[in-house]
């Protein structure tokens, strides 16, 4: 992914209200946790301590490039900068507190609280910010028709001020005026045939002339954060891009995975409680559904979940969900759009059979059909699967070969750029897409 090579800032009325925040939230922090914890006086120490931090996280900021427009477009990206600078600033003002004895003045409850605080809420001001006051559109000319773009695809880029403007008919004679008369920030690269040399020769006296030329698998990764899968692919370079956890990714994983599995069993013990209650009156039979799915390197797990169907529901054989599938009675319709089915699937987790974060797993019936007719489609069987997953956040609910094409390429993204900070983007989208209620 080119994150430095398409750099493009903000507004200079953003840019500074964004410096705005990070100097003033620290010092309001530092306040807001004096005046819920403590009944003594404010200190001279507490002051110095908010206006240092407030500086020195303008600094940092900057060296890391967080004012930057790109910085904006993931909130992996923005996530990662807001507390990688914070990290650097806290570690600084530990340093420095220790040899002026400025902490021996200071509450330690109020600094732990304010420590954690302070990122969370400049990371939420930051995100009302970009959607509040960010206006600026980026133009995209789409030179060439040799993939269609999707309607789900235009809204996404929609929502992303990202503006299509389709060249299909290609004069290379013309290109150049047409470039300049939608001030377009990038060309994308959509050709169904291979380029002449006469195109090729204008491109490069365009990219000399500063237009920033992408390719669409990368304008796909940077823009709508996929792997593009063509059809008739036989690339076999592809494979080698595409690579499983390392060792530290998967200790840094399994540590977010029990952290994010007991928690959440703990706080949702109560539904799962209610959701069995129910179930047992709704619909007589077993209560836990237990189905083998594929895992890592094509093994099969057995998965847990809390039975939303009938007990027959596939007396007539195996078939895909649906999203409002009628072999589901009232409560397993509820549990199903509400997510609470897969709640049991949380000992799956504990056991290392999931990660809480990865492809969805697939019955081997569906996933032997979709090898023969999606190119790639085996490399999702890298990793582990997951509870919820990076196609399950950013794609709607699917039922066919398409579908799980679309959602291929998110989940070989999710593989390719794995970082703690994309795992984190997805537990936040996840509890988005429960909150929201998407599938209702």
């Amino acid at each position: 992914m080119i994150e430095k090579d398409i750099p493009r800032y903000q507004s200079m009325r953003v840019l500074w209200t964004y410096r705005l925040v990070d100097f003033c939230v620290p010092f309001l922090m530092l306040v807001t946790a004096h005046f819920l914890l403590s009944d003594q006086s404010w200190k001279e120490p507490y002051t110095w301590l908010g206006c240092m931090a407030g500086l020195l996280f303008i600094v940092f900021t900057q060296l890391l490039g967080g004012y930057s427009r790109f910085a904006d477009r993931s909130i992996a990206k923005k996530i990662e900068i807001v507390f990688k600078t914070w990290a650097f600033n806290v570690l600084l003002l530990m340093f420095i507190s220790y040899f002026n004895l400025a902490v021996l003045d200071q509450s330690r409850s109020i600094v732990i609280v304010w420590v954690i605080l302070t990122p969370v809420f400049i990371f939420l001001v930051k995100q009302v910010i970009n959607r509040s006051f960010d206006k600026n559109c980026t133009t995209v000319v789409v030179l060439g028709n040799g993939y269609e773009f999707t309607d789900f695809e235009i809204s996404r880029l929609e929502r992303q001020k990202i503006s299509l403007i389709m060249l299909n008919s290609i004069d290379p004679t013309d290109l150049k005026n047409k470039v300049a008369k939608f001030s377009a920030d990038y060309l994308l690269m959509n050709l169904s045939d291979t380029a002449n040399n006469k195109l090729i020769k204008e491109l490069t006296k365009l990219e000399l002339d500063g237009v920033k030329l992408l390719s669409l698998p990368n304008f796909m990764e940077i823009f709508l954060r996929k792997c593009f899968i063509p059809y008739e692919s036989m690339d076999l370079s592809y494979l080698s891009r595409i690579r499983s956890f390392s060792k530290k990714d998967l200790l840094l994983k399994r540590l977010t995975d029990l952290i994010c599995a007991l928690s959440l069993g703990l706080l949702t013990s109560p539904v799962m409680l209610w959701a069995t209650i129910k179930i047992r009156k709704e619909s007589p039979g077993p209560i836990i559904f237990s189905q083998a799915r594929v895992a890592c390197g094509g093994n099969e797990r057995i998965i847990y979940k809390f039975r939303s169907m009938h007990v027959d529901a596939e007396k007539h054989g195996a078939q895909f969900a649906s999203k409002d599938d009628p072999r589901a009675y009232e409560f397993g319709a509820f549990m199903r759009k509400t997510r609470i089915d897969e709640l049991p699937q949380l000992w799956n987790v504990i056991k290392g059979d999931l990660h809480f974060v990865g492809p969805r797993p697939e019955r081997k019936v569906f996933a032997d059909q979709l090898e023969e007719e999606i190119p790639y489609y085996n490399e999702r069987h890298l990793v582990s699967p997951g509870i919820t997953g990076w196609a399950q956040v950013l794609y709607p609910y699917g039922a066919n070969t398409e579908d799980a094409r679309q959602k291929l390429m998110y989940d070989l993204y999710y593989i390719k750029h794995w970082t703690i900070w994309l795992e984190i983007e997805t537990l936040i989208r996840t509890v988005g897409v429960i909150i929201g209620k998407k599938g209702w």
